[in-house]
């Protein structure tokens, strides 16, 4: 699904696009998620990770996103550099096409901006829009303090924990909390 552009001016006066990625992004995006991923420990790819997605990858994976009817991927773009980024993935089968599923990040140097608060907007009017979807869901580190507030701020609780599922860089467990937001 292609996200019609939008200009917005943040907190500080930037100016940030949000739209769609290009597939001519796709080497950008990949800089991007390398660097996003060294920003924070709180993300679910890290740089022990063995794999990143090949240029051409992440090609097949803009234009899934772009053809897609349902599914949605968003950038920010300030100054042609990617800073941000966000899906909403829909339920396929009939058991869970009530669920919007999010993902986000967005690079440390524009934390506390606002992005994160444009992306989360503009994902649940795309929720709200799909017949069907009831409610969104996320899940984060137990202890990222202040994601859930932002994930709170927008109306999102948590809904489980899950011990010790996820692995720090340093190879130490910690507890993933489920997130839920009903529409």
């Amino acid at each position: 699904m292609i996200f019609e552009e939008k200009k917005i001016t943040l907190k500080d006066g930037t100016e940030a696009i949000f739209r769609s990625p290009r597939v001519e992004d796709a080497e950008k995006l990949l800089d991007y998620l390398r660097a996003v991923s060294t920003d924070t420990d709180f993300l679910m790819r890290c740089e022990k990770d063995p794999h990143y997605p090949s240029v051409d990858d992440e090609k097949t994976w803009i234009d899934k996103h772009i053809s897609s009817e349902d599914d949605i991927l968003i950038n920010c773009v300030i100054n042609g550099a990617i800073v941000g980024n966000c899906n909403i993935n829909f339920g396929k089968s009939y058991r869970t096409s009530h669920i919007g599923t999010i993902g986000i990040a967005v690079r440390k140097e524009y934390w506390g901006l606002g992005i994160g608060t444009v992306m989360f907007t503009e994902l649940e009017k795309i929720a709200r829009a799909k017949k069907g979807v009831l409610q969104m869901e996320l899940t984060c580190f137990a202890d990222n303090a202040r994601a859930q507030a932002l994930y709170k701020k927008m109306g999102f609780k948590v809904d489980y924990v899950r011990h010790d599922a996820l692995r720090r860089a340093d190879g130490a467990l910690t507890d993933e909390y489920g997130m839920i937001k009903k529409l």
